[in-house]
């Protein structure tokens, strides 16, 4: 049998124009707002996105808005909203807290997704004022992303003060519960006069196996603090739960800093 000529090259390239409408067009499911009121109290389904398709990497971006005009008059005004993200595929959910600041984007695998929303309150007996026209946004799509700041993650200390003090030659107690999937510690001090402190005395970032850091705890890292790791954080070590402040020789009494992690997500 003779063999049939090969087919010539196509002379024009054809492009598939995608649909204007699909299963994400006007879908809850993959993008949502809503006003969050600003009751301390409050905790209010964002998102949800049951069981969908076969496990994928998404993108998860969290929105916020707020204006400053309706901002009640107080004698402070501050406040912090946290996502509690639960992702999961096949019979597996994993739960992780995420600071919203400004609004963050991270990427994980999943085919199931809900996102809860809640104010963070350092003070309970006196929580600051919040603005009356929060809105926060989350917005899915398919794939991950290479750029941009991973999630954090806000650490309190165990008795829910909202930073640590540091006095000379003590270890400070109690420590902060390391966040799940924090990889890596910024330390956050409070004034510039902090971070010359922290940068400048004898002082250390400790991180300890179990929360009773001055018995029945072991060490698992320990790193002096200096104007570099300041700026490029402090990586949590294995075995490490938990992490505190100690300051050897002095000079540093009364330095405050928080303790914020990124997250591995």
């Amino acid at each position: 049998m003779k063999r049939l000529p090969e087919p010539p090259d196509p002379t024009a390239s054809v492009y598939v124009q995608p649909a204007p409408h699909g299963i994400w067009s006007g879908n809850n499911n993959f993008g949502f707002e809503t006003k969050f009121l600003p009751n301390p109290g409050n905790r209010e389904r964002i998102i949800n996105l049951p069981e969908w398709g076969e496990p994928a990497v998404w993108t998860v971006s969290l929105g916020i808005e707020y204006s400053e005009a309706a901002w009640p008059v107080g004698p402070s005004r501050g406040f912090e909203v946290v996502a509690e993200i639960a992702y999961g595929t096949g019979g597996t959910t994993e739960t992780a807290l995420v600071d919203w600041i400004q609004g963050t984007t991270f990427s994980v695998p999943m085919n199931g997704l809900s996102v809860n929303a809640f104010y963070s309150v350092p003070d309970s007996e006196s929580p600051p004022n919040r603005p009356n026209d929060v809105l926060l946004r989350v917005l899915l799509s398919r794939g991950s992303v290479s750029t941009g700041l991973p999630p954090s993650k806000f650490a309190p200390l165990l008795d829910d003060s909202i930073f640590t003090i540091l006095t000379d030659n003590t270890l400070a107690t109690p420590p902060a519960r390391i966040p799940k999937f924090g990889r890596r510690l910024f330390l956050v001090p409070l004034l510039p006069t902090d971070a010359t402190q922290l940068a400048n005395g004898n002082n250390y970032v400790r991180f300890f196996s179990a929360f009773d850091v001055t018995a029945t705890a072991f060490a698992t890292g320990s790193f002096r603090i200096d104007s570099a790791n300041l700026v490029g954080g402090f990586p949590v070590p294995p075995f490490s739960k938990y992490v505190t402040l100690e300051n050897i020789g002095g000079g540093s009494g009364g330095t405050a800093a928080l303790f914020n992690f990124e997250l591995q997500l």
